[in-house]
């Protein structure tokens, strides 16, 4: 697998929003959210990305071999007109897109297990999809496993 998707509803979608969604549930997990570049074209948002890791930003840019840091990509996405329907085929509801995407994994699932509980407990609505899976989790799905031992396979069979 190459990518975690966050989907989130269409309607009343702000990437703005989503961004600080993640920064919370960073703060939340004991992450830092560093290194987020935002891409406007005419005051309009496009797209952003950043980076969440176990250290500081200044720490983060000191250390030439990272290796051993444990940290992951992000990409926040703006609704586009082909964003309708997108995901129908997985989620049976029209209203949901691929709003945000974890990558640069680096078999680090159990320090994004930590974020993906923490998200999910002030985004209720939202579903996270593997990019090469038939299947999702809610977030009531995450938050049951949240109360389970941990489990490596979380991420490549649906357990809950």
């Amino acid at each position: 697998m190459s990518s975690f998707i966050f989907l989130k509803k269409i309607e009343n979608y702000s990437p703005e929003k989503a961004i600080e969604n993640f920064k919370k549930a960073a703060q939340k997990a004991n992450m830092f959210c560093i290194l987020i570049k935002d891409k406007y074209r005419d005051d309009l948002f496009m797209s952003a990305e950043g980076t969440l890791s176990e250290v500081d930003e200044c720490t983060f840019k000191s250390i030439d071999n990272k290796d051993n840091l444990k940290y992951f990509t992000f990409n926040v996405n703006q609704v586009e007109a082909d964003s309708i329907d997108s995901f129908t085929w997985l989620t049976q509801d029209e209203k949901y897109f691929w709003a945000l995407d974890i990558e640069n994994i680096n078999h680090e699932y159990k320090f994004i297990f930590r974020f993906v509980v923490e998200y999910f407990k002030d985004n209720g609505e939202d579903y996270l999809w593997f990019d090469d899976a038939e299947w999702y989790y809610t977030a009531e799905d995450i938050l049951k496993l949240s109360q389970m031992p941990y489990d490596s396979k979380w991420c490549s069979e649906k357990i809950v």
